[in-house]
């Protein structure tokens, strides 16, 4: 795992590389609280408090939003389990899906995928897992991406 990288150098390093990021994966970095490059220093949990992982690989971000990668070894396997209507998933005939669907067992029911196949729209890697930024918190961020839809308060 590297050392953080932080929202600058992340964009320096797109530049170098002449990848352009979408204006909507630009402002997906400018809201996350949590450093691109990951950490084996940061616990994350539900919204009911239930661990879901130690540690992380890195925030993948695409134009379909920011995902949290975590290696197999960091996801609490005992918290998760795949719903009733997800089972189909898991049969080994099934060789076109792109990934397996788990749920925190816990209120907050936070939805886990575990990518199986390569897909083209973005760079998940098959073996691991992803879930959604805004469904997660740690005690070094509360919030680990800000929202972002503008404050409506009323004129009158």
């Amino acid at each position: 795992m590297q050392n953080s990288k932080t929202v600058y150098e992340v964009r320096e390093v797109d530049m170098q590389t002449h990848e352009k990021l979408s204006p909507r994966a630009e402002q997906y970095i400018e809201r996350l609280n949590i450093p691109v490059e990951g950490s084996d220093g940061i616990t994350f949990f539900t919204c009911s408090g239930l661990v879901i992982a130690e540690g992380y690989e890195r925030v993948v971000i695409g134009d379909r939003g920011p995902y949290i990668e975590f290696s197999d070894r960091q996801i609490v396997k005992g918290n998760i389990q795949v719903p009733d209507d997800q089972l189909w998933r898991l049969e080994p005939w099934r060789d076109k899906i792109y990934y397996h669907e788990y749920r925190s067992k816990c209120p907050s029911n936070v939805k886990l995928y575990y990518q199986v196949r390569k897909v083209a729209y973005t760079d998940y890697r098959e073996g691991l897992w992803y879930v959604s930024p805004f469904d997660l918190s740690s005690e070094q961020f509360e919030v680990l991406i800000r929202s972002g839809r503008q404050d409506q308060r009323s004129l009158f």
